[in-house]
């Protein structure tokens, strides 16, 4: 009885001891994992082959494919991608939504100012100028007087061509501002939307292989001036360990082979071998930072030199963005003239159950409300070209549908957007009026025009001018997507603002008071007009 009673203690000694080791290595399993340090990545997702998203919908690509190993290899570090457009991504970084981006980014004077790059470029691609085959050969810049140039606002190409025009005015080319991926945009070069562009021979190469199709490069002897040849990881001047540690998986990596593996897997052949030239450039870059960061701030530095907001830039952005406004304004006016007309009659229409007609203005008006403008934008963009080249076959026209206006489309977009909603309110605000009245101005011999015009518009608007002001303020905040189809507005503007001295946010503050202000005027003019019409029926 004594011996089973020992077993038992000893028994319960044992569970006891496993118990308490087996919680140690819970608590230490459990704070290792706390331990370890997320750290998010900013990028686009849309320049293939750098970043994309595979059939499969996920994300790969040289950079995505490179962290991915780095983090299997720095094992306290996981690696969260965050996906934005090109011109937030340095926004994001500057907000510490990102701890590091990773876009193909080169360099240039300001970022290296203001951001902390990676010791040495983990792909080296160079770029070129893009044009349809059968042009001369070596063509310049200055070749493309005045020809269209498509390029994605706020990128080092964009920068570059603005100082083209700049320093050389009368061999100026026309910018096209385009909120798209590299692929689309020399696609577009091919389909004859743009006469060039200008990207990495990555993105060329990537195009001719996924497509089919041919196009001519052209080196540029100005090269340097767009960006160094090369590609980095950019963070903030603070994350100086953190850059160091992925520099020195990156080193092992261009040592072991993988690098050049990834390259050769991405992009078809190796492009990650450092030249000479390139080592001395960029380890005199890093003494120059180190130094830098050493220094104490003196006083030759600008007010806005180091400072994470400068409120004070503001007024001078503001005063940038005026000569645009008239573009933001006469894109609103033509919009809600069209789609207050336009939503007048499909609401007469709707009203009067016109057959099949009735049916077809209301699946529209369905459409339209159901999808977001920007949708609604490049259906008209990429559409309507594609609905004129049919045309052209069908009926033997010439009408050259690259020499249409692109804020034509934008007119199309958002002043159809504006018919579906404006009709809408115009439909409940005639429904509404007293029919008692209308039948009071019947027995008197008024004609239907004259009750229209008389009796029904009047009651009607009163009901309707509110919500029409709504719809008009939505337009004006509307017109801020423009830009994502080359038509530079005051949020295009600000955004290449933004993308020339990196102040994005100060950028972004000076045109949402623009916005602000208009939106105030609407309000008090809808006001006074409803005051107005009130006024008006009460008399009557």
């Amino acid at each position: 009885m004594k011996k089973t009673k020992n077993s038992f203690k000893l028994l319960f000694l044992v569970i006891a001891f496993i118990g308490m080791n087996w919680t140690l290595f819970s608590n230490k399993t459990s704070v290792l994992a706390k331990e370890k340090q997320v750290i998010t990545v900013g990028t686009s997702g849309q320049t293939k082959p750098m970043n994309y998203f595979d059939t499969q919908k996920q994300l790969t690509g040289f950079e995505i494919e490179l962290l991915k190993k780095m983090e299997n290899q720095l094992d306290d570090i996981e690696f969260k991608f965050e996906i934005t457009e090109f011109a937030s991504l340095f926004a994001g970084l500057d907000s510490n939504k990102f701890d590091l981006v990773a876009n193909n980014l080169g360099e240039g004077k300001e970022r290296r100012e203001k951001y902390l790059f990676s010791k040495h470029p983990y792909i080296i691609t160079h770029n070129v100028l893009i044009t349809q085959t059968g042009q001369p050969k070596n063509l310049t810049i200055g070749d493309l007087k005045g020809k269209s140039i498509g390029v994605v606002p706020s990128s080092p190409q964009s920068q570059f061509l603005e100082a083209w025009n700049k320093e050389n005015p009368k061999e100026a080319v026309t910018i096209k501002y385009v909120d798209s991926d590299p692929s689309q945009i020399i696609r577009d070069v091919h389909t004859g939307k743009f006469d060039a562009t200008i990207y990495a021979t990555t993105y060329l190469n990537d195009v001719k292989k996924t497509f089919g199709i041919d196009l001519q490069s052209h080196p540029i002897k100005e090269e340097a001036a767009i960006r160094p040849p090369g590609s980095y990881f950019i963070f903030r001047k603070d994350d100086l360990e953190l850059r160091n540690r992925m520099d020195q998986v990156i080193e092992e990596f261009r040592q072991d082979g993988t690098l050049k593996q990834l390259s050769m897997d991405f992009l078809d052949e190796d492009n990650t071998q450092l030249t000479q030239d390139l080592i001395v450039q960029n380890e005199q870059a890093e003494k120059e930072m180190m130094k830098e960061t050493a220094k104490v701030k003196d006083s030759n530095r600008t007010k806005t030199d180091g400072k994470l907001f400068a409120p004070e830039i503001i007024p001078t952005i503001i005063k940038d963005l005026l000569p645009k406004l008239p573009i933001t304004l006469l894109i609103t006016i033509v919009s809600a003239l069209l789609g207050l007309t336009l939503g007048f009659l499909i609401a007469l229409v709707k009203i009067k159950k016109v057959p099949v007609l009735s049916q077809i203005l209301t699946l529209f008006v369905s459409f339209m409300r159901g999808t977001p403008q920007l949708i609604q934008l490049f259906l008209a963009f990429y559409g309507f070209p594609l609905v004129m080249e049919a045309l052209n076959q069908r009926f033997n026209f010439n009408i050259n549908v690259n020499n249409i206006p692109a804020i034509l489309y934008v007119f199309i977009a958002l002043g159809l957007n504006e018919a579906a909603y404006t009709s809408e309110t115009f439909r409940a605000a005639i429904l509404s009026v007293d029919k008692k009245e209308i039948e009071a101005a019947r027995s008197i011999g008024m004609k239907n025009s004259q009750i229209l015009r008389r009796i029904i518009l009047p009651s009607a608007l009163i009901v309707a001018v509110p919500s029409l002001a709504n719809s008009i303020i939505a337009l004006l905040k509307g017109t801020s997507l423009a830009f994502t189809v080359t038509v530079i507005e005051i949020m295009g503007q600000a955004r290449i603002i933004g993308g020339a001295n990196l102040r994005f946010f100060e950028a972004y503050i000076g045109v949402a008071l623009i916005y602000w202000i208009f939106c105030i005027l609407i309000e008090q003019l809808s006001s006074k007009l409803e005051k107005r019409l009130t006024k008006g029926l009460s008399t009557n």
